[in-house]
Formats: C-alpha cells, sequence, structure tokens
C-alpha cells in the first residue's frame, strides 16, 4: 500500500498541470489506483471446464451452466469462442485464451471443436472459406 502510494504521489508531481487541475487529476488518479488496489487484493478462482466426446461441457467453480457443444465456435491461435445450448435451449458464448490452458489442452480443445464443426452437414456449414 505505501508503494502505491508513493507511486502516486510521484506520478502527481511529474504531471505537467496549472494549479486548478490538480484538484480533480488528484481525485482521479486516487480512484484509479483505489481501484487497482481492490482487483490486486481478489483471489483468483480457477475455472475447470469437462468436455467428452459427445461435446456435452461441463463447468467447475463458474456461474456457467452445462451444455451442448454448437459447431459455431470461433478458432484462432490466440483465443476461441466457446458457444453452448444449456438445457433450456439458451445459447451461451465464452471466449478461452491461449494462455489460459496449457498447450496441449487448447490443442485438444480447438482440435474437439473443428472434429464437432466437421461432424455438421456441408449444407448447415457457415464456411466463408
Amino acid at each position: 500500500m505505501l508503494l502505491a502510494a508513493a507511486l502516486l504521489a510521484l506520478l502527481f508531481l511529474l504531471l505537467p498541470l496549472t494549479a486548478e487541475r490538480y484538484l480533480p487529476a488528484w481525485l482521479v488518479l486516487t480512484a484509479w489506483f483505489y481501484l487497482l488496489w481492490q482487483l490486486a487484493q481478489q483471489p483468483l478462482t480457477a475455472t475447470m471446464l469437462q468436455l467428452n466426446t459427445k461435446g456435452e461441457l461441463r463447468w467447475f467453480a463458474a456461474n456457467l451452466p452445462a451444455g451442448q457443444l454448437q459447431p459455431d465456435c470461433l478458432l484462432s491461435r490466440y483465443a476461441l469462442q466457446l458457444s453452448w445450448r444449456d438445457q433450456e435451449g439458451k445459447s451461451w458464448r465464452r471466449w478461452l485464451f491461449a494462455d489460459q490452458l496449457s498447450d496441449a489442452d487448447y490443442r485438444a480443445l480447438a482440435r474437439q471443436i473443428r472434429m464437432l464443426q466437421w461432424q455438421q452437414p456441408t449444407s448447415a456449414r457457415s464456411d466463408w472459406r
């Protein structure tokens, strides 16, 4: 906390402001550092995903419903967007970035999504390639 206050004071002194703008700048910077400090104090929760070969997925330690993976997921080298429907038919989407998973898990998940997309009939595909 002392380090954050010292950084705030240093940043405040380095700003080229006129006299009447120091108070608003001080308020904004103090609020920003306070929010940054609050975010740093929050505990991280690990979220786990279970996906079977039928495309059924289930989330652990998250407030996301289980459901059936849909073929309209998006894939890229750096991220993938999961798309699934829960038991009530509601569609859900969630981004997963490559650095959130191990390389092997990311490749396995991308492979499972690609296999699901290949199993889709060609008339229903929305490939733009």
